[in-house]
């Protein structure tokens, strides 16, 4: 056999290349002509390292992908409601006025005001009452001589009826309901003061009703509605009844723009409340298709939303019969299940 010089060195190369696999076959591909990524080299197979770009772009769907939410067309009860502000009023009320005839009168301070129905009787306001002693003195001496000379005449009992009027006068310490009832005003004078009479203002508490705008018509005669108020810091609620589109006559017809809420049992309370709201259901729609109004967005002129399915995210259109703040009443264009993403 013959020796080359090279024979030694392509020898050595040959097992190098069989044993690195630096001899390698073209990479196989897939049906269409691409290259699947894998190298087969001296029976081994090679996964081909992967980009930083497509390792990113991986990620980031992923993370897309991870972070959407759904929401589902469900069924149930569309309800609207609307909200309104009102005052509490007492159609019923009664003025009474106190005068004080005889001596000066003194205001010294309201009583029993935090307690909402009062009795006939009770007192509200504490007075001091004081006379010209010496005019009283006078008049007293003047009676006893009259009765002394046995006088019985008119002049005689003018005298005497006055000067009762004036000792009752001196005994009074306190201004007191006359009848049964709300207390709604009283006169808040300063300590001290002097006055010549004294006027309340009361009201009938079973003849409690709240009044409140009614310029769309959202308020309908025999309509139960909720009222809250806030009353010391705390929210109290009650019901109410849509009674009158007049505070004195009970009538169906409420083409005014006032409408007149009685508050039922549940609500005693509420008259103490400054700020009364009235709460009532202007639609209620049971078993319709809803959708969360989070889902929707707005796209050439048309409510719009993304429904997701086996083949991605498509944007559908639909309509909606009514919506309130967080829900619409779907008509037509989606179907009952389906999963919407949430804008």
């Amino acid at each position: 056999m013959l020796k080359n010089k090279y024979g030694t060195s392509a020898l050595l190369a040959l097992t190098i290349c069989v044993f690195l696999g630096a001899c390698s076959n073209t990479a196989p591909t897939g049906a269409n002509g691409a290259e699947t990524g894998e190298t087969v080299t001296g029976g081994l197979t090679i996964q081909k390292e992967k980009t930083s770009e497509s390792l990113y772009t991986k990620a980031l769907e992923e993370s897309t992908e991870s972070t959407q939410k759904y929401t589902t067309v469900r069924r149930g009860d569309f309800v609207n409601e609307v909200n309104v502000a009102g005052e509490v009023i007492y159609p019923k009320q009664k003025t009474v006025r106190y005068d004080f005839p005889y001596g000066a009168t003194y205001y010294m301070e309201a009583i029993n005001i935090e307690k909402p129905n009062k009795i006939a009787g009770e007192p509200i306001a504490s007075i001091h009452v004081q006379m010209d002693e010496i005019q009283l003195a006078v008049m007293e001496r003047q009676l006893q001589r009259m009765e002394e000379r046995g006088e019985t005449g008119t002049a005689y009992e003018e005298l005497k009826a006055e000067l009762e009027a004036m000792q009752k006068a001196l005994e009074t310490r306190e201004i007191v309901m006359e009848e049964d009832g709300i207390l709604l005003e009283q006169e808040h004078l300063r300590f001290g003061s002097k006055i010549s009479s004294y006027t309340i203002v009361v009201a009938d508490p079973k003849e409690r009703l709240i009044q409140v705008p009614n310029e769309n018509n959202q308020f309908r005669y025999g309509q139960k509605v909720k009222v809250s108020a806030k009353i010391n810091g705390v929210t109290t609620t009650g019901t109410g009844t849509v009674i009158t589109a007049s505070a004195s006559t009970i009538s169906e017809d409420l083409a005014g723009t006032t409408a007149y809420i009685r508050l039922d049992e549940d609500s005693e309370m509420l008259y103490d409340g400054s700020n009364i709201t009235a709460t009532a259901e202007i639609v209620h729609m049971k078993d319709v298709l809803l959708l969360n109004a989070s889902a929707t967005y707005m796209a050439n002129g048309m409510q719009m939303v993304k429904v997701k399915d086996e083949y991605g995210l498509h944007a559908v259109s639909f309509s909606f019969g009514r919506k309130n703040e967080t829900t619409y009443w779907v008509i037509d264009g989606l179907e009952e299940g389906a999963q919407i993403l949430v804008q």
